[in-house]
This record gives structure tokens, C-alpha cells and sequence, in this order.
């Protein structure tokens, strides 16, 4: 009669946790041992393997940065003040760590700003942010285990935010990301050429054409809806 397995190893729960967390790697679960949030047990030959205890303690993790964005370090924090029991189902644990988070928020000049601190900043739901990604509005980078969102999207977030004033949601500004694409599309046909002519100052000429480009489409299309506009309310004077 055969015994069940008490344990797994890093393959089998990659393998595993792909069904609900299909960008878990094998180098993400190695990451999170290095950070100290996991301590698997090693073979005679060195190998890691992992027990039903790992498996709902990195099952949690995930589930903090994927549920709440929470980085690892607020992560390995609450777990090491809390009297922590693993129980993937342990529902209070998650709720009193998403509340009990500190709300507090840098200012940040950095290139790229933590989602969760994005989030503690302008207090924005989950589900709000979910719409931001699914609808290409703005894009995340993940680092070392936590997601960030470049600083340069901040102002796009915020826009977003005063378009809600008016009923209008992301799903309603995907059409902007047609007219981007076509826009970017056509100063890249007229940089190319530059990119491509092997000049040492080429880069520094193309970018700067692509600025004078992208301010001149904004101001040609800004004229252009404010002229359709006031010829569509003038037909109700």
C-alpha cells in the first residue's frame, strides 16, 4: 500500500499554484525564500522541498499581492507580528491584515510608485484598479515581488478619476487607446528613419521630435473637438 506524500517538490507546486496564480515561477518561490518569507526543508542532495504548510503559507502570500497589491515587506511584517495559524481559509487573518496597514503614504519621486501606496493615496477600491489594467489604461511593472506603476501614469490615474465625476468609467475610455495607437503609430513612421541612420546625436534628434509631434497632434486634436462641439451645441440655440 502506498503511502501519500507528505511533500512536494518546487516543480510540482509551481505546477500547482498555476491554476490560480499563472504567473508563479519557480524563481518567484526561490525569491520569497530569499526574502525570508518561506524556509523550506532540504534534501540530503540539497534539493527544497515543500509541506501542506509551505504550500497554504505561500498560497497566503500570493493571495496578498494578487487581492490587495500588498508588498512583501507590510506582508512579512503583519505575519511576524500576528499570531499567524495556517489556514488558507482563515478569512479574519486577511481582513485584519488589509485594515490594519498603516496609511501613511511617501511622497514619491522616484520613477515608479508602489500600486498599494497608489491606492492608500487617492483611497481606490481593488475592483477600480482592476478596470485601469484590464482596459489598457495603465499598465503594471512587477519587482522584486511587488507591483509598481511608473510615476509618469500617475497623471493618468488622476484623470481617470475626474472622469467619473461625469459617469464615465475606464471600459468607456478603451476608444482612446485606438486614437493613442494611431498617434504614436504615425510620429514612429517619421522618427524611424532618424533612429535608424546610425548618428550618434539620432536618439537625442528623435526625441526631441517626438515632443514637438506630440504637442502639436494635442493641441490640433484639442481644436478639433472643441469646433465640433460648438458646432453641435449650436444647432440648439
Amino acid at each position: 500500500m502506498k503511502t501519500k506524500k507528505s511533500f512536494v517538490t518546487i516543480g510540482e507546486l509551481v505546477e500547482k499554484l498555476k491554476k490560480f496564480y499563472p504567473d508563479v515561477s519557480a524563481s518567484k518561490i526561490r525569491f520569497l525564500e530569499s526574502r525570508g518569507l518561506i524556509e523550506p526543508k532540504r534534501t540530503s542532495s540539497k534539493y527544497r522541498i515543500f509541506t501542506r504548510e509551505d504550500i497554504l503559507k505561500i498560497n497566503f502570500i500570493l493571495r496578498m499581492q494578487k487581492e490587495y497589491y500588498l508588498p512583501l515587506k507590510a506582508i512579512k511584517e503583519k505575519l511576524n507580528s500576528l499570531d499567524f495559524k495556517l489556514d488558507a481559509e482563515n478569512k479574519d487573518i486577511i481582513k485584519q491584515l488589509k485594515l490594519d496597514m498603516h496609511d501613511s503614504v511617501l511622497s514619491y519621486k522616484s520613477e515608479f510608485m508602489p500600486v498599494y501606496d497608489l491606492m492608500q493615496r487617492f483611497k481606490l477600491e481593488k475592483s477600480f484598479i482592476d478596470d485601469l489594467v484590464a482596459n489598457n489604461i495603465v499598465f503594471f511593472e512587477e519587482i522584486e515581488g511587488q507591483y509598481f506603476l511608473r510615476s509618469s501614469d500617475m497623471e493618468i490615474v488622476k484623470i481617470v478619476l475626474e472622469f467619473l465625476k461625469f459617469g464615465i468609467h475606464a471600459k468607456h475610455l478603451r476608444l482612446f487607446e485606438n486614437f493613442s495607437s494611431r498617434e504614436t503609430s504615425f510620429i514612429q513612421q517619421i522618427i524611424f528613419p532618424i533612429l535608424m541612420s546610425g548618428s550618434s546625436e539620432a536618439f537625442k534628434k528623435a526625441n526631441e521630435i517626438v515632443q514637438e509631434l506630440e504637442e502639436l497632434i494635442s493641441k490640433f486634436i484639442s481644436l478639433m473637438v472643441k469646433r465640433e462641439n460648438r458646432l453641435f451645441l449650436e444647432k440648439y440655440k
